[in-house]
């Protein structure tokens, strides 16, 4: 699986970073855009959080993604990724930010061009039910200073969480089977960009017709 991952995305120039700009008042949330272009975005979207969420072993259910088309005066249309928390668990929000950090890379990894319509990643806690902490604490609580976590201390022991019923397969194959499902989903998601592009007379990343060194 790793060896067709490094074949789709191997041989690409470096990609420019995602520039995640904070929603202003001048980016107004719009109902979700039904051509293809934004259609075939979502679907990049959630294939590859997916991908993430199987990779670090995060059940599938804890976490999902939406889509919202905005228009922003200074940037112009584009889009925002929305991740819903589905489920509390002490350690998915402390490795959040990684989280997102690891799939706006695979997003930039896999469409170079993502930073001209992604302008930024917004987070959604639907955790009724599951979330211990209903109400905040006293005010002393947030005057106490926060120990930093020191490479190679001892951690804290982790409050015991019950996981939801496992919705992961117990087999290994089937494991595999979904994972190759997913990647023929990027690879027709990526034929279905480079003949977008193709049709709008731009050529596709990587494919720009070659100019002559000047001597």
């Amino acid at each position: 699986m790793n060896h067709l991952m490094r074949m789709l995305f191997g041989g690409r120039a470096p990609a420019q970073p995602v520039q995640r700009a904070a929603p202003t008042s001048r980016a107004m949330p719009l109902s979700q855009d039904d051509s293809s272009e934004n259609a075939t975005r979502t679907q990049l979207v959630q294939v590859l959080l997916r991908d993430v969420l199987r990779r670090h072993g995060i059940p599938f259910n804890w976490v999902e993604s939406q889509m919202l088309v905005v228009a922003s005066r200074s940037r112009g249309s584009g889009m925002y990724v929305r991740l819903i928390m589905k489920h509390w668990d002490d350690r998915l929000i402390t490795h959040a930010f990684a989280l997102q950090n690891t799939l706006l890379a695979d997003i930039a990894r896999f469409e170079p061009r993502a930073f001209d319509w992604l302008h930024g990643v917004s987070w959604q806690l639907d955790v009724d039910g599951s979330c211990p902490h209903t109400f905040l604490p006293h005010k002393t609580y947030w005057q106490e200073p926060a120990i930093p976590a020191t490479p190679g201390a001892a951690a804290a022991p982790a409050p015991v969480v019950t996981p939801p019923t496992p919705a992961a397969p117990t087999a290994v194959s089937v494991s595999e089977q979904e994972a190759l499902q997913d990647l023929e989903r990027l690879f027709m998601i990526r034929d279905q960009e480079i003949g977008r592009q193709a049709a709008d007379g731009k050529p596709p990343v990587g494919y720009e017709k070659t100019k002559p060194t000047p001597l």
